[in-house]
């Protein structure tokens, strides 16, 4: 049973997903685009030659696998990165929109060429790639990280009307005439997989609501990161500062952020009450961000390293979030005995029951939010017992409980497929 995994970027779930390959010695190839691997020539080249890229390449690590088993497509990924530092978000979206097509082909001609069982691809970046599998009757693996586009529209355009202050050059991707195309493509990459893969119940039922066919749906959440020490989540508990909310990861409108701005203002804690970290890129309208508060500390992109390190120290990780597939944020933070606010649309259900180990608020509404936040403030001697809770959880679900229960669905699907195959 050999298996060619292929996503554009590196990130954690698609390593994890390759490492569970290659752990079961299922891993013919992970094909990607640019990498940063000891063994890897250009990576270094790059960092040598272009220090201020570092940080960036340095994101897209990847020494868990030999070298030998992955097979890079870096170019156009690079100007990709460029694009990203330098220029607008259309002209972005446009070198976004040509690297990942073009990966798609690639990983297509490889599919063409190989001789595997197996081909697993995501959401976007896989029309091609799908197509090929099936001309070779090769098991079709799709998976899908993020919630559904006929889902996650009507919350878009709801908050657009609510909050007209939105409307950006970013909020006009999500509905012109590209985005539509994409939006067909999705259909299409669907309608040619075997099996499409999940990250959360949440992610399977804006599929369903669409009649998605439950039959070929599969769900297995995300792991959670290594878990802290127990001691220094219970060293919180003489903890007499002001409370820490924290948020990371990029602003935007599908995470809600307007809402947190708001809920912050309404809320008007003093500096000895809370303080709230906004961590990453803002792509939001710069004045929805001002007169927040002596009591808001606000930086851009972070490594990685030093956001887990924020982590221990906040009280609180607050994400309320419109539409999220897993919210990876989320499981890092409650790996780190920091509590959660958050929605239902995000891996929430899966994972968190209101008010023991975190707690859940109304999607789309900024007093649910505003009512959470000050109950924490007013408890905030119940923080510690909560988030202890949320690290027992984090516990019992670590990437390799996630890896061995993705490798065992896709074995058993597989079999599946081929009995309905010889069955025909």
């Amino acid at each position: 049973m050999r298996v060619l995994h292929a996503h554009p970027v590196p990130s954690p779930f698609t390593k994890h997903t390759a490492l569970g390959y290659y752990e079961e010695n299922m891993l013919e190839k992970f094909l990607t685009t640019f990498i940063s691997h000891k063994d890897y020539f250009l990576s270094s080249a790059i960092m040598k030659a272009i220090p201020y890229l570092k940080r960036d390449i340095e994101r897209k690590a990847l020494e868990e696998l030999p070298f030998e088993k992955i097979k890079p497509y870096p170019y156009k990924e690079l100007l990709r990165l460029f694009a990203s530092r330098y220029s607008s978000p259309l002209l972005t979206d446009k070198v976004f929109e040509w690297a990942e097509y073009s990966f798609d082909r690639w990983v297509a001609s490889q599919v063409n060429k190989t001789d595997v069982d197996i081909v697993h691809a995501y959401e976007h970046a896989a029309l091609a790639t799908l197509k090929q599998a099936q001309a070779k009757g090769v098991f079709a693996i799709y998976e899908q990280p993020s919630q559904y586009h006929t889902f996650f529209a009507p919350v878009i355009t709801e908050q657009l009307k609510k909050y007209p202050q939105l409307a950006s050059s970013e909020t006009e991707l999500l509905f012109n005439h590209k985005s539509e195309y994409r939006n067909r493509r999705r259909d299409e990459e669907l309608a040619h997989a075997d099996l499409v893969l999940c990250n959360s119940s949440f992610t399977k039922r804006t599929l369903l609501d669409s009649k998605i066919e439950a039959n070929k749906i599969q769900v297995v959440p995300y792991g959670f990161p290594n878990v802290l020490d127990i001691a220094k989540v219970e060293a919180k508990t003489e903890n007499t500062k002001p409370v820490i909310f924290l948020n990371a990861g990029t602003q935007n409108l599908r995470k809600g952020l307007h809402l947190l701005y708001n809920a912050w203002r309404k809320a008007n804690f003093s500096p000895q009450q809370a303080e709230l970290w906004l961590i990453g890129k803002n792509t939001l309208p710069a004045e929805l961000t001002r007169d927040l508060g002596e009591n808001v500390k606000i930086k851009d992109s972070i490594p990685r390293d030093e956001l887990m390190e924020l982590y221990r120290e906040a009280d609180v990780f607050v994400l309320p979030t419109l539409a999220d597939g897993f919210a990876m944020v989320l499981s890092e933070a409650m790996s780190q005995g920091v509590p959660v606010i958050t929605t239902q649309n995000s891996m929430a259900p899966d994972f968190i029951t209101h008010q023991k180990n975190g707690w859940i608020v109304p999607v789309g509404e900024e007093e649910g939010l505003l009512n959470q936040m000050k109950w924490c403030v007013e408890n905030k001697h119940l923080l510690p017992k909560i988030g202890y809770e949320a690290l027992q959880t984090a516990k019992k679900w670590q990437w390799k409980d996630y890896r061995k229960k993705v490798t065992e669905v896709v074995q058993n699907q597989f079999l599946l497929y081929n009995e309905r195959k010889n069955n025909k």
